[in-house]
């Protein structure tokens, strides 16, 4: 029985694959053209937009294991087929249900938008299809361009006027939401960006029309709600968001009277609307809040939004302040994670809203000295941060207690800081104390205590209070850079003894000390020439350590 059985089975999947084989050998390219042009030519065949419809669905489960250029062909002729049909059905307007029409026609209407909406399915089917294949990336393009297509036709002939303006913004919505969910995290790039074909294609559109730009901004809240309420993971669209935008700029700021001269893509648009800066910056506000406000996101995210935050996000928001909550969430990640790129980057935001938009945060100065830690001194980001160290305390503003502070802190961090840190922190020093020739403050270099009291001396200096204006710096001195005069390498030595002179000399460049290395360091002592020869040690050693070593007088 179980054999019997068997060949039962077998029986009805030969039969299967039979049919399946039967349906692609009888509709050949030739036999869907000749259905279009049968569906186009009379109202009475427009059932036969089932058979194309029903043999794309059928189709799309075997895009995955497609082998000939054959089955490809035919694939790609429904599509196009099917498209030519329906921008027909478009241009004669019956893709909508009029008032003008009798019962009968209405629901010819509605049958017919039913359809209509079906192939766009099928596309977007096509496009959650994960598979890496060259063909189908085919159709996937084939199909963003066909539903293009489409969109402007009904832009067309879809209004509810001839002389009305129009933009199908429920198509476009679905175009929108199909394209930011398909594709697959592990395309997702070290910037936030993400490699996906299908959509640098789109961003061809993005970029080239002003209208589909414009629109994109307006359906994005609504298509982020959509993300939200199907419960889909937000990493791919958050990524494609990013990509869009990190290019280049929504515009050029310094020609914004220039948009009314870029290109539309649909038929015609309301102008006063779409033109309108102000309407774009609202749009564009809202999409990048409902973004932000994705549950869960990850560090990556953070990090992707701040590194284009100056150039390409806030110059085109309405209210830039309102990325104030953002931008303290960033920074206390920073912190809690121990990413001090991150919680610079979030500083440095705040200080361009505050700089620019007026914005009050009078927890800057104190989230400020809470990054110097011993770890900044030894990353890659300590150059970018004395960057913007030196913009942050370019206020003439600052009391002398808080300049002290970061005075006294960054003379501390040098007894730990590798030669390359120590070579950054004492010109930024000098600079310091020269711009804000606070008399208090020179007190730092210019000790007044006897010897007597030196003995007994203890730092007032309270390293571990997180408020700069209150860690007794202005009572201290800054001892840690003199102990520097008898460092090891001779840059950091000589380069120390400039607070050893009058306060006469021009504040350095900071951008000649900020990005050096062991490497360039080395560099330097190899490549210096010398007046005369080099003093050796004239004993030789075998061992460094142990009682015949040459530390071994040396207490370790």
């Amino acid at each position: 029985m179980a054999v019997k059985s068997g060949k039962g089975n077998s029986g009805k999947a030969s039969k299967a694959t039979s049919e399946k084989k039967h349906v692609q050998e009888t509709f050949s390219i030739a036999d869907i053209e000749k259905l279009r042009n049968e569906i186009v030519e009379s109202p009475k065949n427009y059932n036969k937009i089932v058979k194309l419809q029903t043999l794309l669905e059928k189709s799309i489960k075997d895009v995955d294991s497609l082998t000939s250029s054959s089955g490809l062909k035919v694939h790609r002729s429904l599509l196009f087929n099917l498209t030519k049909i329906y921008l027909y059905l478009v241009s004669k307007k019956i893709l909508k249900v009029q008032k003008t029409q009798n019962e009968k026609e209405q629901i010819v209407s509605k049958w017919l938008i039913a359809k209509y909406e079906g192939f766009q399915r099928c596309i977007f089917e096509i496009w959650n299809m994960t598979n890496d294949s060259d063909k189908l990336a085919t159709l996937k393009l084939d199909g963003l361009e066909h539903l293009m297509n489409l969109l402007k036709q009904e832009s067309k002939y879809m209004r509810p006027s001839d002389d009305e303006s129009y933009f199908p913004s429920t198509t476009y919505r679905k175009i929108i939401f199909e394209l930011l969910r398909s594709g697959v995290k592990s395309k997702i790039l070290n910037d936030g960006t993400i490699d996906d074909y299908l959509l640098l294609e789109f961003q061809e559109y993005f970029n080239k029309y002003w209208d589909l730009k414009f629109y994109f901004f307006q359906e994005f809240p609504v298509v982020v709600k959509m993300i939200r309420d199907e419960d889909i993971e937000h990493y791919i669209a958050f990524s494609k968001l990013i990509t869009l935008i990190k290019l280049e700029p929504l515009y050029e700021t310094e020609n914004k009277d220039e948009i009314t001269e870029k290109s539309i893509f649909v038929y015609r648009v309301p102008e006063n609307m779409v033109y309108s800066v102000n309407q774009l910056h609202i749009n564009f506000e809202k999409s990048l809040i409902s973004a932000l406000n994705f549950p869960n996101l990850q560090k990556e995210e953070y990090l992707s939004i701040l590194s284009i935050l100056h150039k390409r996000i806030i110059p085109f928001f309405s209210d830039a302040t309102k990325l104030m909550d953002f931008l303290t969430a960033s920074y206390t990640l920073g912190i809690k994670s121990k990413d001090i790129t991150m919680s610079i980057l979030s500083l440095n935001g705040l200080w361009e809203l505050m700089r620019v938009y007026n914005l009050d945060y009078p927890d800057f100065y104190k989230n400020l000295y809470a990054i110097l830690t011993p770890d900044l001194l030894h990353l890659r980001e300590k150059s970018r941060f004395f960057r913007l160290l030196d913009l942050f305390m370019s206020s003439t503003h600052l009391s002398a207690s808080i300049v002290a502070s970061f005075i006294k802190k960054l003379a501390r961090l040098s007894l730990t800081a590798p030669p390359s840190g120590i070579v950054s922190i004492i010109p930024f020093i000098y600079n310091l104390i020269k711009k804000y020739n606070h008399t208090t403050c020179m007190l730092l270099i210019h000790s007044t205590t006897t010897n007597e009291e030196d003995l007994v001396y203890e730092d007032p200096f309270d390293e571990n209070e997180r408020d700069p204006s209150l860690t007794n710096a202005i009572d201290s001195s800054i001892w840690e850079l003199e102990t520097m005069i008898n460092h090891y390498h001779p840059n950091v030595s000589s380069l120390v003894k400039i607070f050893q002179q009058h306060f006469t000399k021009y504040s350095y460049n900071m951008e000649d000390f900020l990005d050096w290395n062991y490497s360039k360091l080395i560099d330097a002592e190899m490549d210096k020439k010398l007046k005369g020869e080099v003093g050796l040690e004239f004993e030789k050693w075998n061992k460094m350590f142990d009682d015949e070593g040459y530390l071994q007088d040396y207490l370790y």
